[in-house]
C-alpha cells in the first residue's frame, strides 16, 4: 500500500519542492519515479499498491491534486506509514491541501509546505542582490525595489535579477539602475504606466500628462486600477501619518510603491488626494455601469490634482 505525501506549494517553488522531495526519496532508494495526472482517488490508492518494474521503491508524483477533490474516508485503510514501498506525492498549489484527507488521518501522511516570503522580507531583497554579486554587480535600492514590485514568484525574481546582473556585466558596467529593470522587464505599455505613476507621485506634471497622452486610445480601467492602488496608499500616509506603515502593509504595498506614495503623500495633502480617490473610484463605477467614462474625465482628474503643484509645498 502507499504512502501518501502531501506538498503545497506554488509556481517555481512549487518545482524546487517536488525535485527536493524527490532528492530525499531518492537517497532512500525510491529510485522508480513516474509521473501521473490527477485521477480517481479508489483508482490511485489501488493501482499503486506494489512499486514498480524497474525498482523495489517507487514514486509517483501527481501535479494539480486539487483536482481530486477530498480523499474518502473508507479508503484511509489504504495509507502505510513512510516506510512503505510506494509514496504518492500529491503536489496542490492551495496553500492548506489538510482538506483532502480527512484530519484524523493526517498522522499517517507527510506533509511538506512551501510558502514565498511576505513582500516586506528581507530574504528578497537578499535573493536579489546575491544574483547581481555572481556577475561582480551590484543593484541600487531602488531598483530592487522595483524588482520586487514586478515579480512574487521568489525563484523568478532571483533568475530576472541575475538576468539584469549579466547583460551589466557584459556591457563593462558595475550598476543595475531602476532604467536597466524598465528595459529588460517591461514592455512598453509597462513602461509607460510606470511613467505615469511615479511621475504623478513625484509632482512632474508635463511628465505625467505627456504619458497618459501616450497611453491615451488603450484600456481605460487596468490604468484608473493602478493610479487608484497608488493613490490610495498616498491617501492614508498623508490622512494617517503616525499609521501609514501599517496601512501600506495592510494594503499589499511593496516597498518601490511604498516611497512613491509617501512621496506624494507630501506633495498633495490628504484633501487633494481624497478628491483624487474618489474621481478614480467614479471613473471606475460610470466605465463599468455602461454610463461612460473616457480618456478627457482622467485627464481632467489629474490636472485637478497637479494643477498647482509648482506653488505648493510639501504638506501633511
Amino acid at each position: 500500500m502507499p504512502h501518501i505525501h502531501l506538498l503545497t506549494a506554488s509556481g517555481a517553488l512549487q518545482r524546487q519542492l517536488i525535485a527536493s522531495v524527490l532528492e530525499a526519496l531518492t537517497s532512500r532508494g525510491y529510485e522508480d519515479v513516474r509521473r501521473e495526472e490527477s485521477r480517481d482517488w479508489g483508482a490511485l490508492l489501488s493501482e499503486n499498491r506494489s512499486a514498480g518494474l524497474f525498482g523495489d521503491r517507487s514514486v509517483v508524483v501527481v501535479e494539480e491534486a486539487e483536482r481530486m477533490g477530498p480523499m474518502p474516508s473508507r479508503l484511509a485503510s489504504m495509507l502505510e506509514p513512510d516506510d512503505a514501498p510506494v509514496h504518492v506525492v500529491l503536489a496542490f498549489s492551495k496553500p492548506e491541501p489538510q482538506p483532502a484527507v480527512p484530519k484524523e488521518f493526517l498522522p499517517l501522511c507527510t506533509v511538506s509546505k512551501a510558502s514565498a516570503p511576505s513582500p516586506w522580507s528581507r530574504e528578497r531583497d537578499d535573493a536579489v542582490r546575491a544574483a547581481a554579486e555572481k556577475h561582480a554587480v551590484t543593484i541600487g535600492r531602488d531598483a530592487v525595489s522595483l524588482l520586487k514590485e514586478l515579480y512574487d514568484d521568489l525563484a523568478e525574481l532571483r533568475s530576472e535579477a541575475e538576468k539584469i546582473a549579466l547583460v551589466c556585466e557584459l556591457e563593462g558596467r558595475r550598476a543595475v539602475t531602476v532604467s536597466d529593470v524598465e528595459v529588460y522587464c517591461m514592455s512598453d505599455g509597462s513602461r509607460g504606466m510606470l511613467k505615469l505613476l511615479d511621475g504623478i507621485c513625484r509632482g512632474k506634471s508635463a511628465e505625467s500628462l505627456a504619458s497618459l497622452e501616450e497611453m491615451s486610445g488603450g484600456e481605460l480601467l487596468p490604468l484608473v486600477s493602478a493610479l487608484h492602488n497608488r493613490a490610495r496608499a498616498a491617501y492614508y500616509s498623508a490622512a494617517c501619518p503616525g499609521e501609514a506603515p501599517a496601512f501600506i502593509r495592510a494594503l499589499g504595498v511593496r516597498d518601490y510603491a511604498a516611497r512613491l506614495a509617501e512621496g506624494a503623500a507630501r506633495i498633495y495633502g490628504k484633501d487633494k488626494l481624497r478628491d483624487f480617490v474618489v474621481g478614480l473610484i467614479r471613473i471606475n463605477a460610470n466605465e463599468k455601469s455602461g454610463r461612460g467614462a473616457s480618456w478627457r474625465d482622467l485627464c481632467v482628474l489629474i490636472i485637478d490634482l497637479m494643477g498647482d503643484v509648482g506653488e505648493m509645498s510639501p504638506r501633511t
